[in-house]
Order: C-alpha cells, then structure tokens, then sequence
C-alpha cells in the first residue's frame, strides 16, 4: 500500500512540474487588436469644393503677416473697354473685397511673393492674372491697391484675356500661406458691380 502511495505522489509531482515550466498560451485577443489597424482610404484628404461668387474666405496675408477676408464680389464678360481690345475674345473682369481682419496692416498676396490670382478653363488651363491684353484693363472704382488697413477693407479686381470657351472656369487665389482657394464663376455677368463695371469700361 505504501508503494503504491509513494508512486501516485511521485506522479502528481512530475504533472505539478509539467505544468510550472510550461509557457503560458498567447492572448490572441490582445494580438489581434495590438497589431496597427490598415489605413481607411476613405480618410485621406480632398481638396475642398469651389466657394461660389459672394462667398468669403479667411487667408493669410503676403509674407504671413495679417489676415484677409476675400470675397469675389462680380464678374463681367467684356469685349473691350472702349480703346483695347482682348488678344483673345473677351476680358473677364472680375470685382473682389479684401478686408483686414486682424490689427496688422495686410498686403495682398501678388504674383511676386508666388501668390495672387489666377483662373483655370473649364478644360483645366492655368491662366494668369493680366494675361494678353488683360493688364491694360483697369476701373477706376476697382483699382485700390495692394495694402489693407486694419479695420478697412479695398475693392480691386482680377483681369484675364480669355477665349469665349474658357467662360466659366474657377477662381483660384494663392495667400501668403501657399494655400489655394477656388471660386466657381458663372459664365455670364453676375454680381452687384456688373452696372459699375461696365459703366467704366463699357459705356
């Protein structure tokens, strides 16, 4: 009897021993949620939908000093402004307000700093701002400079020489931030200005 106890309690020994130098079985729980989850493409960023005429963007000021609120306010489709005529078939004059939204004077980004104003064709063609005959073309009442005072705001306008199937296209402005912004333009006069524009350069 006493043989057989000592067996039995050798065995139970050995199993104790098995099991305290066994490695414990991985959590596949926690394997499986460590691990990095696949990127979600439907996270990667767009570029933003075009802004319509009349509506308003924050933008950083040339050299990124201040803030300007900018706002397409116009846009007319003229043939000529009574002495020049487009190299192309139709100037399209379009009116903006820059407003100093910050208690630094702001200058608007120009085409010097890397900026400015710049239209693309319904086909996608860049074209810049004074393009052809499109510097010679200037309105008395939209011609107010390149610096904005604190608390002011200034009505200038962009000008472009374009051909009748380039109507229509998108706005774009580059601040002193690199950043693009787009406005969509309707092929036709629109806008509060039009009377004025045409008043000046098409009497």
């Amino acid at each position: 009897m006493r043989a057989r106890t000592t067996i039995f309690l050798a065995a139970f020994a050995l199993t104790l021993t098995a099991c305290g130098t066994s490695a414990p079985a991985p959590d596949r729980k926690l394997a499986a949620t460590s691990s990095p989850a696949p990127p979600n493409a439907a996270s990667s960023s767009a570029p933003a939908a075009a802004l319509q005429l009349g509506q308003s963007t924050e933008t950083v000021g040339a050299g990124g000093t201040g803030t300007l609120e900018i706002t397409p306010t116009s846009i007319a489709y003229i043939s000529t402004d009574g002495s020049t005529k487009p190299a192309n078939d139709v100037f399209a004059f379009v009116t903006y307000k820059a407003r100093a939204t910050t208690a630094v004077a702001a200058d608007q980004a120009a085409p010097v700093d890397g900026g400015g104003w710049s239209w693309a064709a319904p086909d996608g063609q860049a074209i810049a701002q004074g393009n052809g005959e499109a510097y010679n073309v200037v309105a008395d009442s939209f011609n107010a400079g390149r610096t904005v005072q604190p608390g002011t705001y200034l009505k200038d306008a962009a000008v472009f020489d374009l051909a009748t199937a380039q109507a229509g296209g998108t706005l774009i402005y580059i601040d002193g931030a690199g950043t693009a912004y787009r406005w969509a333009m309707p092929k036709t006069d629109a806008g509060p200005d039009v009377a004025q524009i045409r008043k000046e350069l098409a009497p």
